[in-house]
């Protein structure tokens, strides 16, 4: 029975990243009609208002009680910057050099998230683990000075920053969110929280860009219909998934494969951007996925 739970986790951890990876196409074609930022806000202010909905039903309160004001700060600013921020950045990536590029330098968020808990928790990185990061790293710099493919109008340069400022979002994101789920806080109030602040961030950044155009996404039927599909196969049953995954599975197991988005979007961005697959594409790929797998599996 137990490894049929193992498997169950490793097949539901599959389907997240397969997901989070149709998700990146979705919200690829949407923000290159209307923004990267307002798809973001929009899609932060779907998701934010169905998990307060979610656990008013569950929990009997649409707000989490009794998180103490040290953790909700954590969880807040975790959800500013790995929401609004990171996945602002990370939106816009896309635009600008395609969405499996994009991810591909999002895999280095463990290597930066091993970093900082190296500098600040005190934790031990390993000669295998830093033999895992150059693998990463070596990856990456396959797939970087490739071809360019890069549209008209957009900036190469620009946009593998733009990816690597979502990486960093993103890993300190996780990292102040492992600090607010001390003591027993449950992912699923810890989300609340956190996409709750990421929705209203991403408002407020919008609101001072001068770009208060969320009408427009309202407006627009079939941009506002890939918006619906991606909020509620990404955050919600892609994440409903990868919590599943993480339960049942073995941590090392449900990692990695939650970690081959890269490797799903390789046909995603052939069929519905038309990047060609190289060998040196396919390479990187997997020696990148590789090396950030190598990361939760050794010691």
């Amino acid at each position: 029975m137990a490894m049929d739970g193992a498997m169950t986790g490793k097949a539901a951890a599959l389907g997240a990243a397969f997901l989070w990876a149709i998700t990146v196409a979705v919200f690829t074609f949407a923000a290159r009609r209307i923004g990267a930022q307002v798809v973001n806000a929009v899609r932060l202010l779907l998701a934010a208002g169905l998990l307060l909905i979610l656990h008013w039903v569950f929990a009997g309160t649409p707000w989490p009680a009794g998180l103490g004001w040290e953790r909700t700060q954590w969880l807040l600013l975790s959800g500013l910057i790995g929401f609004a921020v990171a996945d602002g950045l990370g939106l816009e990536s896309f635009v600008e050099i395609g969405p499996h590029l994009s991810m591909l330098i999002q895999t280095l968020a463990p290597v930066l998230s091993a970093a900082l808990a190296w500098a600040f928790l005190g934790q031990h990185l390993s000669g295998a683990k830093l033999a895992a990061i150059l693998v990463t790293l070596v990856g990456i710099a396959l797939v970087v000075q490739g071809p360019e493919e890069t549209a008209p109008g957009h900036s190469r340069g620009w946009g593998l920053l733009l990816a690597l400022g979502a990486t960093l979002g993103q890993s300190v994101g996780q990292f102040t969110a492992i600090k607010g789920m001390v003591d027993g806080v449950g992912p699923f109030p810890a989300l609340v929280v956190r996409i709750t602040a990421g929705a209203v961030g991403s408002l407020v950044y919008l609101a001072l860009r001068g770009q208060w155009r969320l009408a427009g996404a309202w407006s627009r039927s079939r941009t506002l219909a890939q918006i619906l599909v991606g909020t509620a196969l990404g955050p919600l049953l892609g994440g409903f998934l990868a919590l599943y995954a993480l339960s049942h599975a073995p941590l090392g197991a449900a990692s990695t494969l939650l970690s081959v988005v890269p490797i799903f979007l390789l046909p995603l961005s052939r069929i519905f951007f038309h990047e060609p697959i190289t060998p040196r594409a396919v390479a990187g790929t997997l020696l990148t996925v590789g090396g950030a797998a190598g990361l939760f599996l050794v010691r």
